[in-house]
């Protein structure tokens, strides 16, 4: 899980860097609740995760949970690739 969670960060550095943020990303950031995140920068998230890790996020998932944290999308990538 380690790779999933390092490619995240990876992710989220390069894609908030683009946008002018100098926050430091670590797997316990929150994500959402810190306005790291907003709409258009989790539309990104969601696509590089589908391509990234070849796995289809469903409706029902898309919630605050599971955007909380690199480890916590870590950890869902990974029981959706189980």
């Amino acid at each position: 899980m380690v790779d999933i969670e390092t490619r995240i960060i990876q992710y989220l550095r390069q894609s908030l860097s683009d946008v002018g943020s100098g926050v430091e990303i670590s797997s316990q950031t929150a994500l959402l609740g810190s306005g790291l995140l907003d709409s258009i920068g989790l539309v990104g998230l969601i696509e590089f995760l589908e391509e990234s890790f070849s796995i289809q996020i469903p409706d029902a998932d898309l919630g605050p949970d599971l955007f909380e944290t690199p480890a916590s999308i870590a950890r869902f990538v990974q029981r959706r690739q189980s």
